[in-house]
């Protein structure tokens, strides 16, 4: 293969990757646009997570059927509850580093007190047994 087939493919994939990220931005933006808050939240689990749109808009799903029924008290709630709405078992350290893409800061002192809080309301069950792991309630509910 020469230097120069090389550098057009390079070339090619570079032209592909900036035209795939430009339509990711478009959909995004229209996402946002809407107002819906359901697809604010996938729209926003797309980008912070790079989740397929579909698995994101479930996700968002879940998010506003546990804020239906219950007020989340403050934002780091529900950005734990949107971190957990892609039913993967979590680890505290897990979780927070989700939340600080999600938010950009968290800390794990709070994640972990506002867990047991989500934990006495029922929506975040901790499973595993030899390390904690959480999961919300719904997720389980769901299989």
């Amino acid at each position: 293969m020469t230097s120069t087939s090389r550098e057009e493919r390079l070339e090619r994939l570079e032209k592909l990757v900036e035209t795939i990220l430009y339509k990711l931005e478009q959909i995004e933006s229209m996402l946002r646009s809407t107002g819906d808050p359901e697809l604010m939240i996938a729209a926003e689990l797309v980008s912070a997570f790079s989740l397929p749109a579909t698995k994101s808009l479930e996700a968002a799903s879940i998010v506003m059927d546990i804020m239906k029924k219950i007020k989340l008290p403050d934002p780091i709630s529900r950005a734990i509850v949107e971190v957990m709405s892609t039913c993967e078992p979590l680890t505290i350290s897990e979780i927070t580093r989700r939340v600080r893409e999600l938010r950009g800061k968290a800390s794990r002192r709070i994640i972990r007190e506002r867990l047991r809080i989500l934990e006495e309301k029922q929506i975040v069950i901790q499973t595993g047994e030899k390390r904690r792991l959480y999961t919300l309630r719904r997720c389980l509910e769901k299989q």
